[in-house]
Order: structure tokens, then C-alpha cells, then sequence
């Protein structure tokens, strides 16, 4: 399968959305912890295997947190991700789900479109590795540490994708959905001004 970045209907669907079904499967199942491995069939190269294709291995987890934790989102769940070579060499990615101590699994409703988002994001930060930009930091000059990580390269082309994907299956405004994301991050207007603008108008490295 081919990946062309500045496609805006591309965004990693055929994983990302293989991931998330079976990760909304497990979570109605009541499962808490998965490992599993998808093959990777698009035309750039990620990392060399006994397989005849790249193969990715992921992880889901359920992680149980005090309730106090979704005071000012107000969220009943939260999604946390990332992605890298394992401590075996694997390239992985881990979602972590975060429900409230005490929750019963199977009736936490996740938003299908945002747990393929947040697969994307990490899909393309695996297509990253080995390149300069995993490793180029933030060009500004602002000391807010949300903000740098925010705008460091490598994140600003990842965050455009989990949205792109996010955005794909919900029908909603990209910018409205980033918004919403950045709520409760200790950004000033002006700041969120430049995150989203960074964000929405991405030049792919």
C-alpha cells in the first residue's frame, strides 16, 4: 500500500483501524492486557525481520486511576500512547486505556474515533524512526515545556495525523477536535494559536 502524506484522506487506515477494533473488542470482552502483531504493508521500509514483511508488535493495557484524575476533563477514560523499539529491538507501540479505579471495563464507551487517531499518531511516529526529525527539537523561543513538546517537529507531523484520522471517521472540524484536545494543557490563547496552527498546516519532512 502506498503512503502519500499530503493526501488529506490518508492517515494509516487499514492498521489503524485494525488495532483499534480489536482493542474495542477487548475492552467489551473485559480484557485488560494484549499483545499482538500486525504486518506492516506499506511501501516504506521500517525495520528488518526474519518475516518476509516488517512486522509491529502492539500492546494494550488498562491502567485503573483515582477518579480525581478526570476531575476538570470530566471523562469517564484516557488514552496514552507511544511508540519506539522495545527493549528487544521490536518496533512497538503501547496504548495504555485509563479508566477510574473502581470502573467496570465493559461499560467504558470508547470514542472509536479517537482510539484510531491516537493509533495513527503512533503509526507515523514508527515511520519516523531512524530519521532526523525523531531527533530535532523544538525551534522556538518559548519556555513552556507543553508548548515545546507540543511543537517539536517530529510531534507536529504525528499530532496532524492522529487528527486527520481522528477527524476521517467522526465527520468533525480538525481544528475543533484539536482544541478540545488542548482544554486542559497550560496553554495561553496565544499559544494554542501557534499549536494549532503548527498542527493544521504541516509541512511533512
Amino acid at each position: 500500500m502506498t503512503i502519500n502524506l499530503n493526501d488529506k484522506t490518508f492517515f494509516y487506515e487499514e492498521i489503524s483501524r485494525s488495532v483499534a477494533d480489536q482493542i474495542i473488542h477487548l475492552a467489551s470482552k473485559g480484557i485488560d492486557m494484549f499483545l499482538e502483531y500486525e504486518v506492516w504493508e506499506y511501501d516504506i521500509d521500517i525495520a528488518e525481520n526474519e518475516y518476509e514483511k516488517p512486522i509491529i508488535k502492539w500492546v494494550y493495557n488498562v491502567a485503573r486511576v483515582p477518579a480525581k484524575v478526570f476531575e476538570e476533563s470530566g471523562r469517564s477514560y484516557d488514552l496514552t500512547a507511544t511508540a519506539g523499539y522495545d527493549e528487544c529491538g521490536e518496533l512497538s507501540i503501547y496504548i495504555h486505556l485509563l479508566i477510574k479505579k473502581g470502573a467496570w471495563l465493559k461499560k467504558v464507551e470508547i470514542d472509536y474515533a479517537e482510539l484510531v487517531g491516537v493509533i495513527a499518531h503512533e503509526i507515523h511516529h514508527i515511520t519516523q524512526n531512524d530519521k532526523d526529525i525523531l531527533r530535532a527539537p523544538y525551534q522556538g523561543d518559548d519556555d513552556n515545556k507543553v508548548l515545546q513538546y507540543l511543537l517539536e517537529p517530529a510531534e507536529i507531523e504525528a499530532f496532524h495525523m492522529g487528527f486527520r484520522a481522528q477527524c476521517a471517521i467522526s465527520g468533525e472540524d480538525m481544528k475543533t477536535a484539536m482544541l478540545a484536545y488542548l482544554a486542559y494543557r497550560e496553554l495561553n490563547n496565544k499559544q494554542l494559536d501557534e499549536v494549532i496552527s503548527a498542527w493544521v498546516n504541516v509541512i511533512f519532512a
